[in-house]
Protein backbone atom coordinates (compact mmCIF):
# COMPACT_ATOMS: atom_id res chain seq x y z
CA UNK A 1 0.00 0.00 0.00
CA UNK A 2 2.80 2.31 0.67
CA UNK A 3 4.83 1.60 -2.11
CA UNK A 4 1.52 2.45 -4.51
CA UNK A 5 1.38 5.75 -2.58
CA UNK A 6 4.75 6.74 -3.57
CA UNK A 7 4.03 5.97 -6.89
CA UNK A 8 1.66 7.81 -7.33
CA UNK A 9 3.12 10.77 -5.47
CA UNK A 10 6.24 10.50 -8.16
CA UNK A 11 3.37 10.26 -11.05
CA UNK A 12 1.62 13.80 -9.65
CA UNK A 13 4.86 15.55 -8.86
CA UNK A 14 6.39 14.21 -12.86
CA UNK A 15 2.77 15.67 -14.33
CA UNK A 16 3.35 19.08 -12.22
CA UNK A 17 6.70 19.55 -13.64
CA UNK A 18 5.62 18.49 -17.58
CA UNK A 19 2.54 20.32 -17.20
CA UNK A 20 3.01 23.86 -19.49
CA UNK A 21 1.70 26.72 -19.01
CA UNK A 22 0.75 28.89 -21.72
CA UNK A 23 0.58 32.85 -21.95
CA UNK A 24 -1.58 34.73 -24.22
CA UNK A 25 -0.59 38.09 -26.38
CA UNK A 26 -3.14 40.13 -26.80
CA UNK A 27 -2.78 43.46 -29.02
CA UNK A 28 -4.01 45.56 -32.28
CA UNK A 29 -6.47 43.00 -32.81
CA UNK A 30 -3.82 39.87 -32.91
CA UNK A 31 -3.79 37.18 -30.50
CA UNK A 32 -2.00 33.57 -30.26
CA UNK A 33 -1.00 31.23 -27.25
CA UNK A 34 2.73 30.64 -26.61
CA UNK A 35 4.65 28.77 -24.68
CA UNK A 36 5.74 30.39 -21.17
CA UNK A 37 9.14 29.93 -21.95
CA UNK A 38 9.48 31.13 -24.60
CA UNK A 39 10.26 34.60 -24.52
CA UNK A 40 8.62 37.28 -26.41
CA UNK A 41 10.25 40.45 -27.85
CA UNK A 42 8.18 42.82 -29.54
CA UNK A 43 9.38 44.83 -32.33
CA UNK A 44 6.43 46.35 -33.95
CA UNK A 45 6.60 49.35 -35.78
CA UNK A 46 4.02 51.67 -37.66
CA UNK A 47 3.77 49.14 -40.63
CA UNK A 48 3.44 45.69 -38.79
CA UNK A 49 3.19 44.03 -35.32
CA UNK A 50 6.62 41.87 -35.86
CA UNK A 51 7.07 39.34 -32.74
CA UNK A 52 9.86 37.30 -31.82
CA UNK A 53 9.71 34.45 -29.46
CA UNK A 54 13.09 31.89 -28.76
CA UNK A 55 13.31 28.93 -26.70
CA UNK A 56 16.08 29.78 -23.98
CA UNK A 57 19.47 27.62 -24.50
CA UNK A 58 18.65 26.59 -28.14
CA UNK A 59 18.88 28.32 -31.69
CA UNK A 60 14.58 27.75 -32.05
CA UNK A 61 13.29 31.33 -33.09
CA UNK A 62 9.62 31.64 -34.36
CA UNK A 63 9.06 35.13 -35.79
CA UNK A 64 5.08 36.63 -36.60
CA UNK A 65 4.85 39.09 -38.92
CA UNK A 66 1.06 40.59 -39.03
CA UNK A 67 1.08 43.91 -41.91
CA UNK A 68 -1.65 46.20 -40.38
CA UNK A 69 -2.66 47.30 -43.76
CA UNK A 70 -5.96 45.27 -44.96
CA UNK A 71 -5.12 43.07 -47.71
CA UNK A 72 -7.69 41.20 -49.92
CA UNK A 73 -7.39 37.89 -51.26
CA UNK A 74 -6.91 39.58 -54.93
CA UNK A 75 -4.37 41.65 -53.89
CA UNK A 76 -1.88 39.27 -51.72
CA UNK A 77 0.17 38.65 -55.21
CA UNK A 78 0.61 41.87 -54.81
CA UNK A 79 1.80 41.53 -51.03
CA UNK A 80 3.86 38.78 -52.00
CA UNK A 81 5.76 40.63 -54.39
CA UNK A 82 5.98 43.57 -51.78
CA UNK A 83 6.96 42.47 -48.92
CA UNK A 84 7.20 38.57 -48.50
CA UNK A 85 9.20 37.85 -51.41
CA UNK A 86 11.76 39.96 -50.52
CA UNK A 87 11.44 38.84 -46.54
CA UNK A 88 11.93 35.47 -47.95
CA UNK A 89 15.34 36.62 -49.90
CA UNK A 90 16.62 38.24 -46.87
CA UNK A 91 16.61 35.09 -44.85
CA UNK A 92 18.15 33.42 -47.37
CA UNK A 93 20.84 35.52 -47.86
CA UNK A 94 21.27 35.55 -44.08
CA UNK A 95 21.45 32.18 -44.01
CA UNK A 96 24.21 32.37 -46.89
CA UNK A 97 26.32 34.95 -45.44
CA UNK A 98 26.32 32.73 -42.01
CA UNK A 99 27.97 29.95 -45.08
CA UNK A 100 25.35 27.33 -45.45
CA UNK A 101 24.58 26.14 -48.59
CA UNK A 102 20.97 26.57 -49.41
CA UNK A 103 17.62 25.06 -50.84
CA UNK A 104 14.19 26.19 -51.39
CA UNK A 105 11.59 24.00 -52.07
CA UNK A 106 7.84 25.22 -51.86
CA UNK A 107 5.77 23.96 -48.71
CA UNK A 108 2.33 24.97 -46.96
CA UNK A 109 0.90 24.62 -43.84
CA UNK A 110 -2.34 26.11 -41.79
CA UNK A 111 -2.25 29.23 -39.55
CA UNK A 112 -5.21 29.89 -37.55
CA UNK A 113 -7.29 27.15 -39.50
CA UNK A 114 -6.04 28.81 -42.89
CA UNK A 115 -4.20 27.23 -45.35
CA UNK A 116 -1.18 28.98 -45.55
CA UNK A 117 1.56 29.08 -48.98
CA UNK A 118 5.10 28.60 -47.59
CA UNK A 119 8.56 27.86 -48.60
CA UNK A 120 11.34 25.80 -46.34
CA UNK A 121 14.63 26.62 -47.26
CA UNK A 122 16.70 23.87 -46.20
CA UNK A 123 20.13 24.90 -44.88
CA UNK A 124 23.67 22.75 -44.35
CA UNK A 125 26.40 24.43 -42.46
CA UNK A 126 29.41 22.42 -41.28
CA UNK A 127 27.80 19.19 -41.28
CA UNK A 128 24.34 20.78 -39.20
CA UNK A 129 21.40 21.35 -40.83
CA UNK A 130 18.15 23.11 -40.71
CA UNK A 131 15.93 24.98 -41.98
CA UNK A 132 13.73 28.15 -42.27
CA UNK A 133 10.42 27.71 -42.65
CA UNK A 134 7.79 30.58 -43.96
CA UNK A 135 4.29 30.57 -44.22
CA UNK A 136 2.03 33.04 -45.07
CA UNK A 137 -2.24 33.96 -45.18
CA UNK A 138 -4.98 36.37 -44.90
CA UNK A 139 -6.40 36.29 -41.80
CA UNK A 140 -8.99 38.74 -40.60
CA UNK A 141 -8.04 40.75 -43.87
CA UNK A 142 -4.39 41.15 -42.99
CA UNK A 143 -1.21 39.34 -44.51
CA UNK A 144 0.53 37.01 -41.81
CA UNK A 145 3.83 35.58 -42.13
CA UNK A 146 5.04 33.19 -39.41
CA UNK A 147 8.90 31.60 -39.86
CA UNK A 148 10.37 29.69 -37.65
CA UNK A 149 14.23 28.63 -37.62
CA UNK A 150 15.25 25.64 -36.45
CA UNK A 151 18.33 22.96 -36.52
CA UNK A 152 17.01 19.60 -37.49
CA UNK A 153 18.34 18.05 -34.27
CA UNK A 154 15.57 20.83 -32.61
CA UNK A 155 13.00 20.39 -34.62
CA UNK A 156 11.14 18.43 -32.39
CA UNK A 157 11.57 20.41 -29.46
CA UNK A 158 9.93 23.47 -31.69
CA UNK A 159 6.86 21.15 -32.73
CA UNK A 160 4.49 22.18 -29.76
CA UNK A 161 5.64 25.52 -29.26
CA UNK A 162 4.84 26.12 -33.32
CA UNK A 163 1.34 24.10 -33.43
CA UNK A 164 0.53 26.19 -30.48
CA UNK A 165 0.97 29.62 -31.74
CA UNK A 166 0.12 29.12 -35.55
CA UNK A 167 -3.13 26.94 -34.40
CA UNK A 168 -3.92 29.52 -31.78
CA UNK A 169 -3.63 32.64 -33.99
CA UNK A 170 -6.45 35.30 -34.64
CA UNK A 171 -6.60 38.46 -36.18
CA UNK A 172 -9.95 40.52 -35.64
CA UNK A 173 -10.51 44.09 -36.11
CA UNK A 174 -10.11 46.23 -33.12
CA UNK A 175 -13.41 47.18 -32.32
CA UNK A 176 -14.21 51.21 -31.77
CA UNK A 177 -14.66 52.43 -28.55
CA UNK A 178 -18.67 52.98 -28.28
CA UNK A 179 -18.94 56.71 -28.88
CA UNK A 180 -21.78 58.24 -26.31
CA UNK A 181 -25.04 58.34 -26.93
CA UNK A 182 -26.91 61.94 -26.86
CA UNK A 183 -28.38 62.54 -23.77
CA UNK A 184 -32.21 63.57 -24.13
CA UNK A 185 -32.89 66.90 -22.94
CA UNK A 186 -35.25 67.76 -20.13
Amino acid sequence: MRTLKLLAIAFACCLTVTAQTNKTFTQGGLSFDYPSDWPLQDVSNNDAQQLALTKVNSDLQIIVFVHQGRVTPEKLPDAKKAFIDPYIAARTKQLQDMGAKTEQKPDSSEIGGVKADGVAINASMGGETGAAKIYWAIIGQRVVVLTYFAPDSQTKQLSPAWDLIRTTLKVVDPQPAPSPSPKASP
